[in-house]
């Protein structure tokens, strides 16, 4: 994920992203899509409300690689991005020791994880490199990154452009990348009987429980406070890309 200084991105193709999010679900990882952190994706992009499949096709951009030694293809959870091509390690161990090595020539500019979060304009996303390489924190910030560009105006898909690039140029090639892996995510060329959609149990539907004043109170304190929270992060986040900017 990268992000420069430059004016907020106009896409020159309205809704193409978007609209491919859109589409129906045609067999998730059928086509050979897999690994904890598409698996992690998924689960995130359900909870968080995203549009269907965006995480999964962003992990897919981002960290996307066919492991040499069982040809599947997978989004990697060890891989570390500065000034390249992404570098992708066998462990989660190698990928810290790997931007420790980085950090001490004095280099910042590092994308790390799944997802691919830029350590140096996201400072305070993880707590730690151990939990920056986590596959839950990795890809659960780059949920709420996503919601917070979506809250502060723009639509999905100018959130997925300014996700990686406020340039104009830039953000729309990389749209274009991702709604290309979206496409191929749900292709599915295995016959029915093996498809994923064939393999799930009905789901089951939630018992709907009366709210009390009380139980509602708590709960809209608790969105409001999360929603504080986000717009408070993105402020903080603005305010350091003008920054260094104008330095």
């Amino acid at each position: 994920m990268r992000h420069r200084s430059a004016p907020p991105a106009i896409s020159l193709v309205k809704g193409l992203l978007l609209a491919a999010f859109l589409l129906p679900l045609s067999g998730l990882q059928a086509f050979g899509w897999s690994g904890v952190c598409i698996d992690t994706a998924a689960r995130i992009n359900a909870s968080e409300r995203l549009p269907q499949d965006m995480l999964a096709s962003i992990a897919i951009t981002e960290s996307g690689r066919t492991d040499p030694a069982t040809k599947a293809k997978v989004a990697w959870p060890w891989t570390v991005t500065s000034g390249g091509e992404g570098q992708y390690f066998p462990t989660k161990a190698a990928a810290i020791a790997e931007v420790r090595r980085l950090r001490a020539k004095g280099v910042e500019n590092i994308d790390v994880g799944c997802m691919q979060i830029n350590l140096k304009y996201h400072p305070d996303a993880f707590a730690s490199l151990s939990q920056a390489f986590d596959p839950e924190a990795n890809v659960r910030y780059a949920a709420r990154f996503l919601k917070d560009l979506r809250q502060a105006g723009s639509t999905w898909s100018g959130a997925v452009r300014r996700y990686h690039s406020a340039d104009a140029d830039r953000g729309l090639a990389y749209e274009k990348r991702v709604a290309a892996n979206l496409r191929d995510l749900r292709a599915d060329p295995a016959p029915a009987p093996t498809r994923l959609a064939d393999r799930r149990k009905p789901e089951i539907q939630p018992v709907r429980v009366a709210e009390n004043a009380e139980a509602k109170q708590r709960r809209n304190e608790a969105r409001a406070e999360a929603d504080a929270w986000r717009r408070k992060k993105l402020a903080e986040y603005l305010a350091r890309k003008s920054a260094l900017r104008d330095g």
